[in-house]
């Protein structure tokens, strides 16, 4: 390299990268330096170092640029591409971090007061807007809902189908409720398939592992969950779900899986 000579000052360059945590993104800047070299006994070699700040000159090496990927458009530069990958240190998100606003995308949290043992509550509601897709025979007029919220120390989640058809008391030779067949998936993930506990009015179906359940939906952005009754036809509910973690930090019944 005793060549060559520098050709350009050290230059900054700050690359915006995104930290994904459940709350959302945030932006930060990583800052590279950048150093042009030419050969003085043939100008038409050009040669870069890039490293990031405070970094090693040995990581990326020193890279040939040759200029023939083509001319400018008024014919006055000759450039060439090139594409540097370089390893950023950077701080792991914090996926145990839940939010406590009180609300996100169509989740909403609502606070009550509970006389009997005197201690409030919280509880996470996503509205009906977030519904993307039903799929049964009279789902026009069903409105459907997903909930999640705590009983003192004990958490609860379920859907609420708004169809009595899940047959859920079985009369002889005890009463006892009868789990139904359920699925369903995040995203792209692959599918989950459990059985839930019908409500006494049979239009809901309660989560039998319900931390288990907010821990796999959390941070997702679709969720499809179907149940398929005994007798009667499935039923597939599509819905947005962004925004869960924003809110969860309100039920303090539940501790991240």
């Amino acid at each position: 390299m005793k060549n060559w000579i520098i050709a350009a000052l050290v230059a900054f360059i700050a690359v915006g990268g995104a930290i994904g945590a459940f709350a959302g993104l945030r932006t930060v800047d990583r800052a590279f330096e950048v150093r042009v070299w030419e050969n003085v006994d043939d100008p038409s070699e050009h040669y870069l170092s890039i490293r990031s700040a405070g970094g090693s000159w040995e990581t990326a090496g020193t890279i040939p640029v040759p200029l023939t990927d083509g001319i400018s458009a008024n014919g006055r530069y000759r450039y060439g591409d090139l594409r540097i990958v370089l390893p950023v240190s950077v701080d792991a998100p914090d996926e145990a971090a839940l939010g406590m606003a009180m609300s996100s995308g169509h989740w909403s949290i609502t606070t009550y007061h509970d006389p009997i043992f005197e201690r409030e509550t919280a509880s996470a509601l996503l509205s009906g807007e977030a519904v993307i897709e039903k799929l049964w025979s009279g789902s026009l007029v069903d409105k459907p809902y997903l909930q999640i919220y705590c009983d003192g120390a004990e958490l609860f989640a379920f859907v609420f189908w708004d169809d009595p058809i899940f047959a859920p008391v079985e009369q002889s030779p005890v009463p006892t409720l009868r789990s139904v067949r359920t699925a369903w998936r995040l995203d792209r993930k692959a599918p989950v398939q459990e059985r839930w506990l019908p409500s006494t009015r049979a239009q809901a179906t309660f989560a039998q592992d319900p931390a288990r359940f907010v821990s796999g939906i959390l941070g997702g952005e679709t969720l499809i969950i179907r149940v398929t009754p005994a007798s009667g036809e499935d039923h597939t509910l599509t819905v947005n779900i962004a925004g869960l973690a924003d809110v969860m930090g309100n039920l303090t019944c539940y501790s991240p899986e």
